[in-house]
């Protein structure tokens, strides 16, 4: 129950949060790059490091993505044309 409570709280507050932290690096990292954790808790790291860089940005664009689409299937591909031709018409109302 301690990941639970500190997944949902998203704060390191105590010296178990740091290891829980370090723990959620290296399961992103793992995911990202379909690896065991082992091999991510054996990697160099400045590797590791680089690694956790690179999963989260191209994690946060995957979800920026998913939102784009997701707001336009809710708001559907509708187009509406204005007509601006008034626009055009002679003065003189």
């Amino acid at each position: 129950m301690r990941v639970q409570r500190f997944l949902s709280s998203g704060k390191v507050e105590t010296t178990e949060d740091i290891s829980l932290q370090t723990q959620l690096f290296a399961y992103i990292v793992a995911k990202h790059y379909g690896v065991s954790l082992t091999e991510v808790l054996n990697m160099e790291r400045d590797v590791f490091k680089q690694s956790l860089v690179w999963a989260m940005a191209v994690d946060d664009e995957q979800g920026k993505e998913r939102k784009r689409v997701n707001m336009q299937e809710r708001t559907g591909n509708e187009t509406i044309t204005l007509d601006y031709s008034f626009l055009q018409m002679e003065d003189g109302f």
